[in-house]
């Protein structure tokens, strides 16, 4: 049975992986996907570059996680919202770019 001592550490492993995201999606979003070094998103996660490496052997696999994690519950949020839209289809998509670039942001 875990001791109380492990249990914050073993909840910060398990959010680990959630945590590499949003600093990579933070540092993309600021410097692009080229500016952004390896060594920053681990940095900004709170982590070495070698724990990001367990998870993410790549930064193009991290871009990968990063688009598969934020843009699939988007793509999802916008099916649904393209069913119930009866107007243009250029309101239609500029409404759902809007939610999704607001919803990046806060």
């Amino acid at each position: 049975m875990p001791t109380t001592d492990t249990l914050p550490r073993r909840r910060r492993k398990e959010a680990r992986p959630q945590e590499l995201l949003d600093a990579a999606l933070s540092l993309f979003v600021q410097k692009g996907f080229a500016a952004t070094r390896a060594e920053e998103v681990a940095a900004h996660a709170g982590v070495s570059k070698g724990t990001l490496y367990l998870y993410y052997p790549s930064k193009e696999e991290l871009l990968k996680a990063v688009i598969a994690h934020y843009l699939s519950a988007r793509i999802t949020e916008g099916a649904a919202q393209a069913a119930e839209f009866a107007g243009p289809a250029t309101d239609l998509l500029r409404g759902i770019l809007i939610d999704w670039w607001t919803q990046l942001y806060d």
